[in-house]
């Protein structure tokens, strides 16, 4: 890309990759495979490798104060309501376009921003113990086709991180802070979401829910051969985060931001 979005860029920076298309479900253990450039993601390791001890379990939540308050860049009206759109059918409240319209209508451009953000982990030395005795179970054909396959990579999520909450900053054509109608949004919102302007303006508004959806991670590249594993660090880059589509259209990380969760504007390739 020639501009990277500088929420993106912050996050590759501390070498997490962006997850397009944030939602609950995606967590530490995860296997992502990649096959002909697209990348998808497989389940959990535990669903197909037999081990003698158990699978490490992930530590609590814990405060990601280095990612607290990455700001995405402004993104034009239309793309950012079909964002938020999706953002709000991920914490439980779904509301349509013409809807959204009525809490932004002296807006043209809007911006996202991450709010209490956590990170939840395995630690590398005990996924390297899980891993370290056992069998992969290649009768199943996505395991062999990925795992035994020269023309594949492979990767191992170790940590995520997660909000269950975003804050939209309303803006005119000129990147002018703007006032959003909260009183309008609120009425559409269900009781799993709750709307309310932040401290610092009237043009930016919190979105909070109760679901902890997943935004960003790290993963080890991983290769098993002659029954044993191997594996090497996973630069971060947009290459291995996950990718969308915006109406069947290909969306670039400067484009889409920070949402939270799939619906029907937005569509993931695997």
């Amino acid at each position: 890309m020639a501009c990277k979005d500088p929420a993106v860029e912050q996050l590759n920076k501390l070498s997490y990759n962006m997850v397009k298309l944030p939602r609950a479900g995606i967590e530490p253990l995860d296997v992502l495979g990649r096959d002909n450039k697209t990348l998808n993601r497989l389940g959990s390791i535990v669903e197909v490798w037999t081990s003698s001890l158990p699978p490490p379990t992930a530590g609590a939540p814990q405060p990601a104060a280095a990612i607290e308050g990455g700001k995405t860049g402004d993104l034009d009206l239309g793309i950012g309501l079909k964002l938020l759109s999706n953002a709000l059918a991920g914490l439980g409240s779904v509301v349509g376009l013409p809807s959204l319209n009525l809490g932004f209508k002296k807006a043209k451009r809007v911006q996202f921003k991450f709010v209490d953000v956590v990170s939840v982990s395995v630690t590398p030395f005990a996924l390297g113990k899980y891993l370290s005795a056992g069998s992969l179970d290649l009768s199943n054909p996505f395991v062999s086709h990925y795992f035994d396959n020269g023309e594949t990579q492979e990767f191992i999520i170790f940590e995520v991180l997660k909000s269950n909450a975003v804050s939209i900053t309303a803006k005119d054509e000129r990147g002018t802070d703007v006032d959003a109608d909260i009183n309008a949004l609120q009425s559409v919102l269900t009781a799993n979401v709750k709307a309310k302007f932040s401290s610092s303006s009237a043009s930016t508004i919190v979105f909070e829910g109760t679901t902890l959806a997943t935004f960003a991670f790290k993963a080890f590249e991983v290769s098993y051969e002659n029954g044993k594993w191997a594996l090497q660090g996973a630069r971060a880059d947009d290459e291995l985060s996950f990718a969308a589509t915006v109406g069947g259209s290909s969306v670039e990380a400067s484009e889409l931001g920070v949402l939270l969760s799939p619906g029907k504007a937005l569509s993931l390739r695997y």
